[in-house]
């Protein structure tokens, strides 16, 4: 295969799975297609994966130009997308890769225990758990746990705050600062 669509997981840890170097590009607009081009009419002499982020966000016509590129795959080029949401990509691209969806990290039965141990903690060890978080993925995966052990809990309380923590996250906003403004929404609110 030599076009992976992730769901949910860091394409430069995917990458580095499968031995090949990275080359990180933008593709939003027909322009960044066409730029695309150029850069892969060289040889590769290693395995090369172009990574391309949020590949769901691209416009139509830049997912259509890109096709081309995976319909007829360079010698050495794997195409690593990511996306937040399947429904948002071109059902060609869908069906011209093969789609990972990497199921959550920490949920576990341990990171289950560990969500519930977080909500019985006092303010304090609240804050010391959540500075242990440091990479963006853990701390997204830890407030979808949050979420899914409050739901079970029927417990709805701070579910916006989770939420609105979520998005931030994903939106790529300083995962401490988030993480510490959810413990302190959190105890403000019971």
């Amino acid at each position: 295969m030599h076009a992976f669509l992730l769901l949910n997981t860091d394409p430069e840890e995917f990458a580095k799975k499968i031995e090949a170097k990275i080359i990180p590009f933008s593709l939003q607009k027909i322009e960044d297609a066409r730029d695309l081009k150029k850069i892969i009419k060289f040889t590769f002499n290693e395995k090369t994966a172009i990574v391309i982020n949020d590949i769901d966000k691209a416009t139509e016509e830049a997912s259509n130009a890109f096709l081309k590129n995976l319909e007829e795959p360079n010698k050495n080029i794997i195409y690593i997308l990511t996306a937040t949401n399947l429904n948002n990509v071109l059902p060609t691209i869908v069906s011209r890769c093969e789609v990972i969806k990497l199921e959550s990290r920490i949920q576990n039965l341990e990171s289950s225990y560990q969500t519930k141990e977080f909500l019985g903690q006092s303010l304090t060890k609240k804050f010391e758990m959540v500075g242990k978080i440091k990479e963006r993925i853990d701390a997204i995966e830890f407030v979808n746990n949050l979420i899914l052990t409050e739901r079970e809990n029927n417990n709805y309380k701070n579910m916006e705050n989770y939420l609105y923590t979520l998005k931030n996250l994903k939106a790529n906003g300083n995962i401490s600062l988030q993480m510490t403004n959810l413990v302190v929404t959190m105890g403000s609110h019971g």
